[in-house]
């Protein structure tokens, strides 16, 4: 220990005579572990760290894919999911959940301002099959969910802290939502909050209509289940196909003929693609750390092997090798431990810079922190770095022979095979990878640009939108939610600054659930209707394509009259349109049925033809279908208003006019489009931004590992260069002989890292749009960009070379 310690001082002493080698060492030590640790905090808040469930790895969430629409999301019914239950042996339990937490809220009251809260309206053994307990009172089950039970509720924490001021009482006290009694039962555990961002858990079945329990056309929800002991997803999605077959034979007119099971983890269902980026990340992280080492190793090689004279004294006067090694591995060890700590700084840095630039959406963002299980792994990899490229070049510097070391000159002694041969491996290695971390950057990069010119179809500017369901039993018939809507359009529109304002089933971009609806175009027989792609549908007033700025391309929009007792309308979108009859204008007057295969299904005239809008997400397109809410059963979920002022004014203008109507009414997530737009960018936007910064310091490493590369070969050839200059060569020659050096080992590692790339980039394909992943233009790019960087890295060594004067070079020792 003590002789360790002699050689850690005696390195430390060498290091700080050359602060300048240090320095880089350090600064390429602490970029690669800095971003490492930073990365990788996020991925183990994120991916790694176990969810609030025992047994995790069991828990799934299922629901149907439509194989013959080619449709991969198809919701469930509670009939189907309790077929699934009764006949399956795959599952110790399954539930009912919803698939979207929004649209099913309640507006509570008497606790101050009315306000909108998200429920989870759940089966009775959901709380069952996660093992999930409260930490105040207790959950429901099985026995709380039933028709005509009494209303009971579970609360959040957040929503205990906020709403109800932690009242340690509140179990058994009776809350109102949306105008009736509810009994709190319990209240969960502050890590417990599945789904994302849901205030309040209730019994799926408590106030369902009876007949809605039977009713498989009402799909709304998607089953959470346990797998039994030794069950895997394979053999349960098997089960569950045979199932769906089975009662599709029973149960002809739900069409799910084509349907079969889709059996997700949960971890999968809750991260989606979160996953694969931060993987790439973290694989990106990797790779800079890889480069960094690279170089380093590369400047200790170059230190140890101009050593070379020291060493052999050293041995000649009686160190072993492994004295020798250990002398230098200690000083790689005080360099390692600088760089390391130095790394973790930085990274405390870019942990809050990532928190403050990542998208809103990535679960459990919050939790990110450097912990100690980061430190360990940001331990760990400084060390293996350090070892790894700190004992090659100490290896590789204390092989040497003794008489001959000790009466070579010291340019001879720099210039041996072995070393040159390994610098030029590293370099190789670092341009190798990074063209593999510029093919992934620049892919996503492209991706990115594309989705930003993806056509919305809307003008979100100016345009403030916001949920607003009615609640409460004045709402249940549907002349009452059509009278509100209409009244408050009305409200709003006679105000100065309002340029139009429209309720909507469900806003644009509002996520990948949506109300999907099937139709048969006039002379299709009900085979063909069933071919037919899924409509997006949506309920909307009068003034909604003026409100969202959606442009006609045919006909006209609805109107006043398009109401209950008036012949039924539709608006399709131009690329249904085209697709069933040619044009826009070949589609006005035509007609479509909805639900074609309900018998009581009036035939809707073709009145208008709007541009295409992307509903659901940015990444496709769908068929869109719009009725009259005047004409329609569904509720409206959003409202949208365009006004030529402040934000804020015109959400107090709405809230003003919404209690004015109804105060027991709340509107609640209130954004502008051109957020919400914004939103469907941020996560391609951070892996775009991340990825890109780290190819562009692997870059900057590549270069600089190129350049000390080459101006090390200048020195070693001093007086070979003076030779051929005294001999009449020119300085372009020997500009050129010092290029193509460093141009071939560039050419060589731009070729094992674009063979590298092509087999690399596939695990990108998930975060790719409209570019694939081995795209000519994109490999061209990359391979193009390293050979610029480095004919600039070699240009200095090389025109230095030019100016060697011939003299001094043969007088050189």
């Amino acid at each position: 220990m003590e002789t360790m310690l002699k050689d850690i001082r005696y390195g430390v002493r060498g290091l700080l005579k050359r602060p300048g080698f240090a320095a880089v060492v350090v600064l390429s030590l602490a970029l690669g572990v800095g971003a490492n640790t930073a990365i990788f905090s996020i991925v183990y808040a994120v991916l790694l760290r176990p969810l609030p469930f025992p047994e995790q790895e069991r828990l799934v969430v299922a629901w149907e894919k439509d194989t013959t629409a080619n449709t991969p999301f198809v919701e469930l019914s509670v009939a189907e999911i309790r077929d699934w239950q009764a006949q399956n042996q795959s599952f110790t339990s399954l539930a009912a959940m919803p698939t979207t937490i929004y649209g099913y809220g309640y507006v509570l009251t008497g606790r101050g301002d009315p306000v909108q809260l998200e429920s989870a309206r759940v089966s009775g053994s959901f709380f069952s099959i996660l093992n999930a307990h409260a930490a105040l009172g207790r959950v429901f089950d099985e026995r709380d969910d039933q028709v005509n039970a009494p209303n009971v509720v579970v609360l959040s924490d957040r929503l205990w802290r906020e709403r109800f001021k932690s009242d340690a009482h509140i179990v058994g006290q009776t809350i109102t939502l949306n105008q009736q009694g509810f009994t709190v039962m319990g209240v969960m555990p502050a890590n417990f909050e599945f789904p994302k961002g849901v205030d309040l858990w209730k019994p799926l079945l408590t106030s369902m209509d009876p007949r809605m329990v039977e009713n498989r056309g009402a799909i709304y929800l998607q089953a959470i289940g346990r797998l039994k002991p030794g069950v895997t997803l394979s053999q349960a999605e098997s089960e569950l196909n045979t199932i769906i077959a089975r009662v599709a034979a029973q149960h002809p007119e739900t069409k799910a003929y084509g349907n079969r099971a889709v059996i997700t983890p949960l971890t999968d269902h809750l991260f989606g693609n979160a996953k694969p980026a931060l993987w790439a990340l973290l694989a990106s992280t990797g790779l800079l750390l890889l480069i960094a080492s690279a170089n380093i190793a590369n400047l200790l090689l170059a230190r140890a092997t101009s050593r070379r004279k020291e060493l052999a004294v050293r041995a000649a006067l009686g160190a072993s090798r492994w004295q020798l090694v250990r002398q230098l591995l200690a000083e790689s060890f005080a360099l390692a431990v600088c760089g390391g700590l130095t790394g973790v700084l930085l990274a405390y840095w870019l942990v809050e810079l990532l928190k403050a630039i990542a998208p809103a959406d990535i679960p459990r963002l919050e939790d990110v922190r450097i912990n100690g299980v980061v430190l360990l792994v940001s331990l760990l990899c400084t060390l293996v770095t350090i070892v790894i490229f700190g004992l090659l070049p100490a290896l590789t510097a204390s092989r040497f022979n003794l008489n001959e070391t000790i009466n070579e000159t010291s340019t001879r002694l720099t210039n041996t095979r072995g070393g040159n041969r390994l610098r030029g491996a590293l370099v190789v290695v670092e341009v190798a990878m990074t063209i593999i971390l510029l093919a992934g950057a620049t892919l996503v990069l492209r991706s990115f640009v594309n989705l930003r010119h993806v056509p919305l179809g809307f003008n979100p500017n100016q345009v403030l939108s916001m949920q607003l369901r009615l609640n409460g039993e004045k709402y249940r018939p549907f002349e009452a939610r059509r009278e509100f809507f209409r009244q408050l359009v009305e409200r709003l529109e006679a105000q100065p600054g309002v340029i139009a304002a429209s309720g909507v089933l469900i806003r644009p971009l509002e996520g990948t659930v949506g109300w999907d609806l099937d139709y048969a175009v006039e002379g299709q027989s009900l085979d063909d209707a069933r071919q037919n792609a899924i409509a997006n549908f949506e309920s909307i007033t009068p003034h909604y394509f003026r409100t969202f700025g959606i442009p006609l391309k045919a006909g006209r929009a609805f109107e006043a009259q398009d109401k209950t007792g008036n012949p039924p309308v539709v608006v399709i979108s131009e690329t249904m349109a085209a697709r069933f009859f040619g044009s826009p204008a070949a589609a006005i007057g035509k007609r479509l049925k909805l639900n074609p295969t309900d018998p009581e299904e009036p035939w809707h005239e073709i009145v208008g033809v709007a541009g295409d809008v992307r509903y659901r997400e940015l990444q496709t397109s769908r068929l869109d279908l719009y009725v009259p809410h005047a004409q329609s059963t569904p509720s409206l979920n959003h409202f949208a208003i365009r006004a030529a002022m402040d934000p804020a004014q015109t959400l107090a203008l709405v809230r003003r006019e919404v209690a004015s109507l109804d105060p027991n009414q709340a509107v609640s997530r209130v954004v502008s489009m051109d957020e919400l737009a914004a939103a469907q960018l941020a996560r391609p936007r951070f892996n775009a931004v991340l990825l890109n910064w780290l190819a562009g310091l692997a870059m900057l490493l590549a270069a600089l590992g190129i350049f000390g590369v080459m101006a090390y070969a200048v020195a070693q050839r001093t007086n070979e260069l003076g030779i051929r200059i005294a001999l009449g060569a020119q300085p372009r020659n020997i500009m050129a002989l010092v290029m193509k050096q460093g141009m071939k080992l560039t050419a060589l590692g731009v070729l094992l890292g674009l063979i590298g790339a092509m087999s690399m980039t596939r695990w990108l394909v998930s975060l790719l749009y409209e570019v694939s992943a081995t795209d000519p233009l994109t490999f061209a790019l990359i391979a193009l960009l390293p050979m610029i960087v480095a004919m600039l890295a070699c240009w200095i060594p090389a025109r230095r070379a030019t100016r060697v004067n011939p003299l001094v070079a043969l007088r050189y020792e």
